[in-house]
């Protein structure tokens, strides 16, 4: 079948509600770092990617191999529903934010306005660059993320202080002075005192998750799974095109073109 259109995604990016409350026991034990308020709505501000088949075919592979390294940890994919249907994923550029109902329309013109005249041009792509855990203490989750570099800046690996994401970086940097603007904390702040390399060494694609904390033993497993020369390769093989900005208020999504 040809693939459907890329604004049927946008239409149907999220579950129906079936309960006005959270219920972590919906959502396989997770509970909302920001609890829902009536009146507030859960944003976010993302690059969308819908892993084709053979992307697809490769991180389920090596998730199974990573599962039955470690079989002591459960692992969750975010690649497939529960149903089995392959699931989009994504390059955050904000950290879950939270507008008022006053907010959003505003909110939404001002990200145009500030993303609008960013761009690659014609053909801007991230590839894959390897693959870790990393744990936030916020949501009491580890999540094993892709980190991705942009492919024009594919040659610079051995070059030192050298940002591997010079566009995505400039992106986050408008993405970040509009939700700041509206008093809401940026995404990545830790890495910008550090410097623009430690900013665009921090984008990545989250694969799977879990409740676990890593260990020595995790890390090195996964090391091993996912860094034999063929894995390697399967990851480096991955393009994610950039063409525009997710605007994600509430279950609306927007995209905004670069």
């Amino acid at each position: 079948l040809p693939p459907l259109p890329p604004a049927f995604h946008d239409l149907y990016a999220s579950t129906v509600r079936t309960t006005p409350h959270d219920s972590p026991a919906l959502h396989q034990g997770r509970t909302r770092t920001t609890p829902h308020v009536p009146g507030h709505w859960p944003s976010h501000l993302y690059l969308e990617w819908h892993p084709p088949a053979a992307a697809h075919a490769a991180l389920t592979s090596l998730l199974s191999s990573l599962r039955a390294a470690a079989p002591a940890v459960e692992v969750h994919s975010f690649l497939t529903s529960d149903l089995g249907a392959p699931l989009p994923l994504h390059v955050s550029l904000s950290r879950p934010i939270t507008l008022t109902t006053g907010e959003k329309e505003g909110f939404l013109r001002e990200m145009v306005g500030a993303v609008g005249g960013v761009g690659g041009g014609p053909g801007w792509e991230l590839v894959g660059d390897g693959v870790e855990w990393h744990r936030t203490e916020e949501s009491g989750r580890s999540f094993l993320v892709m980190r991705v570099r942009e492919a024009r800046s594919a040659g610079g690996e051995g070059r030192a202080n050298s940002n591997p994401n010079p566009g995505l970086t400039e992106l986050l940097r408008r993405c970040n002075a509009v939700v700041e603007g509206h008093g809401q904390p940026g995404l990545y702040e830790w890495a910008f005192g550090e410097g623009e390399e430690a900013v665009g060494r921090a984008f990545h694609v989250s694969v799977a998750w879990s409740f676990a904390e890593p260990t020595e033993e995790v890390r090195r497993v996964t090391a091993e799974v996912f860094g034999e020369e063929r894995a390697r390769a399967r990851v480096r093989a991955m393009r994610i095109g950039v063409d525009g900005v997710k605007v994600k208020i509430g279950n609306v999504v927007t995209h905004v073109p670069l």
